[in-house]
């Protein structure tokens, strides 16, 4: 193996590891949900989340950004963690993890459009060919749910989530900048983890500790694999990769949601529903990836 070659093959492996990780938090999001007030289990995973990076950052003497820098990753962890998981977790009440992860399946078309509309990438026809595409795929795959219609409040919450996470990774993107992935999710995931905490506070939830080792366990999990080691490799891959190539991992998400929640929560997965999966997945692809060298 060529020395050039070994940064490519450990972006990619990275890549594949967040593929995997954040392709099972949604099932372990479901577990949380169980016992935890949404709002709080996802600040609750956030805080002791943010405590490991800084607790990292602390013992390797990692020095912090400048105001500005610092300011610019706050926003992205407000946007990314704090918008955006606020209303996972709550659209994660109701509706099915395989289907979820179809609707933010969707965030790289989303990321590709606020691209371009700010500008750093180019338009492309394809864009909106995928989007219709995606559209069509997505209808398929609510009628194939029982009382699909009930839960479109739930899939609009999810929908404007992958929407503001896309919006929080360009602006990443667009200042590109350069400090360590664990001072960027230090900053970002505490950022994040306030607005929870606030969130949860003005909605009432009960601050309390879950009780089932299940529980538990799918919170461990999110603190640790799901957070920490997934988001700290998510920002090493968009750090050296463009925005909408990142993004491609959410692609594989359903992939790997559906094989765990027809597992481990017994998720009946209909030919129905795989058909409109796989229309949505396709949709993506054209619109924000298909002809592109960047993915």
């Amino acid at each position: 193996m060529s020395e050039s070659s070994r940064p490519d093959r450990l972006i990619l492996a990275a890549f594949l590891l967040v593929v995997l990780l954040g392709g099972s938090n949604s099932v372990a999001i479901r577990y949380s949900n169980q016992e935890l007030a949404p709002f709080w289990g996802a600040a609750l995973r956030f805080v002791f989340a943010a405590a490991a990076f800084w607790i990292i950052l602390w013992w390797r003497k990692l020095p912090l950004p400048n105001l500005k820098d610092s300011s610019i990753i706050a926003l992205n962890g407000f946007l990314t963690i704090g918008i955006s998981f606020a209303l996972l977790y709550w659209g994660l009440l109701k509706v099915p993890v395989s289907l979820a992860t179809i609707v933010i399946a969707t965030s790289p078309l989303f990321t590709f459009l606020l691209a371009v509309l700010h500008r750093i990438e180019s338009f492309r026809i394809q864009a909106l060919v995928g989007g219709g595409v995606a559209l069509i795929g997505m209808a398929i795959a609510v009628n194939a749910q029982p009382g699909g219609v009930e839960l479109l409040p739930s899939l609009l919450a999810l929908a404007a989530g992958a929407l503001v996470a896309a919006e929080g990774n360009v602006i990443f993107k667009i200042y590109s900048l350069k400090a360590d992935s664990v001072v960027i999710n230090a900053l970002s995931i505490s950022s994040g983890a306030l607005f929870l905490l606030g969130t949860s506070l003005i909605a009432g939830n009960a601050w309390v500790l879950p009780s089932t080792p299940q529980v538990w366990a799918a919170l461990t999990y999110l603190i640790l694999g799901g957070s920490v080691v997934m988001f700290y490799l998510f920002v090493y891959v968009l750090s050296r990769w463009t925005a909408s190539a990142t993004s491609y991992a959410v692609l594989f998400f359903p992939l790997v949601a559906t094989l765990l929640a027809s597992w481990l929560v017994k998720e009946t997965v209909t030919p129905l529903f795989l058909a409109g999966a796989t229309i949505v997945i396709a949709g993506v692809w054209i619109g924000a990836f298909f002809g592109t060298s960047g993915a």
